[in-house]
C-alpha cells in the first residue's frame, strides 16, 4: 500500500512502514524530476539532484517476531 502526502512518500511492506522523502517539485536544476540530464557523446547520463535522495529517511516496523527463548 502506498501513500502519497506532497512530499512525502508513505509505503506499508513486509510488516513496517517506509518514509521518503520525494524530490523538491519547486527545484529549479531537476523540475521535481529528482535527476539532472547531461548530454554526453556517449547519451545522456543521469544524475541525482541535490534535492533528492531516494534511499528511505525512515523505517518503522509496525510489530516484532516472537523469539522463543530456551527452556533451560
Amino acid at each position: 500500500m502506498n501513500i502519497r502526502i506532497r512530499r512525502w512518500h508513505f509505503e506499508w511492506h513486509q510488516r513496517a512502514l517506509y518514509i521518503t522523502r520525494l524530490p523538491d517539485p519547486k527545484c529549479p536544476d531537476c523540475d521535481g524530476h529528482g535527476a539532472v540530464t547531461e548530454e554526453t557523446a556517449f547519451g545522456p547520463e543521469y544524475d541525482y539532484c541535490h534535492c533528492w535522495d531516494p534511499t528511505p529517511v525512515v523505517r518503522i516496523p509496525l510489530w516484532f517476531r516472537r523469539t522463543e527463548s530456551v527452556p533451560f
